[in-house]
């Protein structure tokens, strides 16, 4: 169900891209786009949602496939547009290429990010309420209490493998965050450092499966690397061990739950703030929009581990 309701998001987006395009000059506003790990179904509901409000705008769509050096050399290749401002507004997915494009834009045009964790924590915005710099937008930071307070109703929790990306800021956050909440509540953390480019991930898994790390969950938070790797880890333990998500990107690939706001809800919001930036609205006092956090578990999970899933969760396939 994920998969063909995703499919169809895209197309939607990819349609309303091509109409921007073909319109051109027709168009009142410019939106740069940049995206970090191909178009996601946050940022293909962004642009969707965008088409409803019947925003006048052309959309330029360029992605850094996980990598600081591509983001930066598509910022250079469009400095002279950006310094003359021929953007309206900048959409950026994630805390680092939020973090890549403010500095480098400068204040210069309004930023609007989606999915970071922790904008106040990555020096984004001021606070949450009145960012202060020319930038504003979404987070999926669900604090850890409500996440595992959600997770203790499908099941209790006395140990739990962490995985965690050492190259991302908010994938250690979270990591460090987890740790403390384990501390607090006298569950046993197992934290696994599991980054690009590394045999850990894998070394990490065979040990599941070889019975020689053991825990009654494993869990991994908002990270882009491991959002990507979510399928393949499912496939070598997901009937070993309940895996718990920090984000519904998690669940949509059979991982047994997640409590944040929904990947639409996400994109949807950002179009949102950027709607309000188009018209006029000043990005450095709009506050930073969480979008409701619900709990979304996967049926064929819940099935494997023998879970009862609550009357009020989302359900996956």
């Amino acid at each position: 169900m994920m998969c063909k309701r995703f499919f169809t998001i895209v197309l939607l987006a990819l349609a309303f891209v091509g109409t921007a395009a073909n319109e051109g000059a027709a168009a009142d506003k410019k939106i740069l786009m940049l995206l970090w790990r191909g178009m996601t179904e946050p940022d293909a509901a962004f642009l969707n949602r965008l088409k409803t409000l019947e925003a006048n705008a052309d959309t330029v769509v360029l992605d850094s496939n996980q990598d600081r050096d591509t983001l930066s050399r598509h910022l250079r290749e469009l400095s002279g547009d950006i310094e003359s401002g021929k953007f309206d507004a900048i959409y950026s997915f994630g805390t680092t290429a939020t973090r890549v494009t403010t500095n480098f834009v400068k204040d210069r045009i309004p930023v609007v990010f989606n999915v970071v964790f922790d904008p106040v924590e990555a020096q984004l915005v001021q606070a949450m309420d009145r960012p202060g710099a020319n930038v504003t937008g979404v987070t999926n930071g669900v604090p850890i209490a409500d996440q595992f307070n959600a997770f203790q109703r499908l099941l209790p929790l006395k140990s739990m493998i962490v995985l965690f990306n050492p190259k991302e800021p908010n994938s250690n956050m979270i990591a460090e965050q987890v740790a403390q909440w384990g501390l607090a509540h006298g569950v046993q953390v197992i934290p696994r450092r599991v980054g690009p480019a590394s045999p850990a991930l894998d070394e990490t898994l065979e040990e599941i499966k070889a019975g020689s790390l053991r825990a009654e969950a494993l869990y991994a938070g908002a990270d882009s690397y491991l959002s990507t790797k979510a399928d393949a880890i499912k496939a070598a333990v997901g009937d070993r061990i309940p895996l718990l998500g920090g984000t519904q990107s998690y669940t949509a690939n059979g991982w047994l739950a997640a409590y944040a706001p929904t990947l639409a809800d996400m994109g949807a919001a950002a179009a949102d703030v950027a709607d309000r930036i188009l018209k006029g609205a000043d990005a450095r006092t709009l506050p930073v929009v969480l979008p409701q956090p619900k709990m979304v578990v996967s049926k064929a999970a819940a099935a494997i581990h023998r879970i009862t899933v609550p009357a009020d969760a989302l359900l996956e396939n």
